[in-house]
């Protein structure tokens, strides 16, 4: 018993500085911390285990005329140590790796919260003001930032490399993230799930503010949004939704038919009718892609849920495109 609680108060006091991480208030210096542990251990074990095995091939290497060394059965002292040892190294990294996760998972009570939700192939971002952007993310410096994360259609995963976050996007299903801005700057999220064709567009970008400019920039915004005319709304709408990924608006073929005189004109389905492309199919066309395929193209457009002041400015903008 007495040589269990020994071992037991051992091992605590090497996890005690893992322990102490779970209170770093910036996730990405834990995550340093715990990088740097498994390499100095690593290393060291490596380095060990490497030198004894050269000095002991060297010291007992086998000469000629050498007959069979001692027998020797076995030292209790040396597989208790190197038992023991790997033990109390593994016990370490568990404790450390749980703290680590227990942070990355615990969200601090004054964060700016955001909704998130991926689509093929973008993100639209929500802010608590009511704002909405797509493919761009603005936080302000010094807050933690948590992100609810959601998708529209398929698995996404959204990525952070600077903040070393990432998290599942998955339909039907919200989950979340959070990290801490230090600094002001520019960086790039990424999806790494594969999502079919667009995949590789599926950027955004995050941008790192000061607290004034940020609020400054959330007035400005405001103010410039209710400026916009419908057709200025419209094209912001059809270049945020990352609709260019797949329609051109210059005649050219792509994954999906173009833009450029698409209102007005007679439009050939899957099926074989002919209809007119007026403010009802381009309507339906957005909400409900898969209902009127056009000949020729695949059904691969997933719906989007826009209101119907988003509809009727993006069909405003596409009258404009002849």
């Amino acid at each position: 018993m007495k040589r269990f609680l020994t071992f037991a108060a051992v091992s605590l006091l090497f996890c005690l500085p893992s322990v102490a991480l779970a209170e770093e208030v910036d996730p990405v210096k834990s995550w340093d911390n715990h990088f740097r542990l498994y390499a100095i251990l690593v290393t060291a074990i490596w380095v060990l285990v490497t030198v004894l095995l050269i000095y002991f091939s060297l010291r007992y290497r086998r000469k000629k005329g050498q007959g069979d060394g001692a027998s020797i059965h076995g030292n209790i002292f040396l597989e208790i140590v190197w038992t023991l040892v790997p033990f109390i190294i593994v016990v370490l990294l568990g404790v450390q790796t749980w703290a680590v996760f227990q942070e990355y998972r615990k969200v601090p009570k004054n964060a700016y919260e955001l909704n998130v939700q991926g689509f093929m192939w973008g993100w639209n971002v929500t802010y608590p003001d009511g704002i909405k952007t797509t493919n761009e993310l603005r936080v302000p410096v010094g807050t933690p930032v948590k992100v609810n994360l959601t998708s529209k259609d398929v698995l996404h995963a959204f990525y952070i490399p600077e903040y070393k976050v990432q998290e599942e996007a998955i339909p039907g299903r919200t989950t979340y993230f959070w990290f801490l801005p230090t600094k002001a700057g520019e960086y790039r999220a990424y999806c790494t799930e594969f999502c079919g064709a667009g995949h590789s567009l599926m950027l955004a970008e995050v941008h790192a503010m000061d607290k004034a400019d940020f609020q400054a920039w959330v007035a400005k915004y405001k103010e410039a949004a209710a400026a916009l005319s419908p057709v200025e709304k419209g094209k912001k709408l059809v270049d945020g939704l990352g609709c260019l990924g797949c329609h051109t608006i210059t005649g050219e073929k792509s994954t999906g038919p173009t833009l450029k005189g698409i209102f007005g004109s007679s439009v050939v389905l899957s099926d074989g009718r002919k209809i007119i492309a007026n403010e009802e199919y381009i309507e339906h066309s957005i909400s409900e892609p898969k209902r009127d395929i056009v000949k020729g193209y695949s059904p691969i457009m997933p719906p989007y849920k826009l209101s119907d002041e988003d509809l009727h400015a993006i069909t405003e903008y596409l009258k404009t495109l002849k």
